[in-house]
């Protein structure tokens, strides 16, 4: 049962750096571009991030796990999107 936890923590965290990642290039063209289509950008990221949660709430992650990695995930974002681009 440990075993089980430790992998989806491992994947649990590798998507949220992979979502760090997008987030970053995301922010970079709309901030550096500024194209008429960022919304779609947007839209399509919001989406995906939903899609994430609906897994691991599947996987039998708990709600408290998930609220403490959505919110360092948005400090991470907030604070990497302020010191490169701007």
């Amino acid at each position: 049962m440990k075993k089980d936890k430790q992998v989806l923590y491992f994947y649990m965290i590798s998507v949220t750096i992979s979502f760090t990642l997008i987030a970053l290039a995301t922010m970079r063209y709309i901030v550096v571009n500024e194209p008429k289509g960022y919304l779609i950008i947007i839209f399509g990221f919001v989406l995906t991030f939903n899609y994430i949660i609906y897994l691991e709430k599947k996987a039998g992650i708990s709600k408290k796990i998930i609220w403490i990695r959505n919110s360092v995930y948005m400090l991470l974002v907030g604070s990497l999107t302020y010191f490169l681009y701007f």
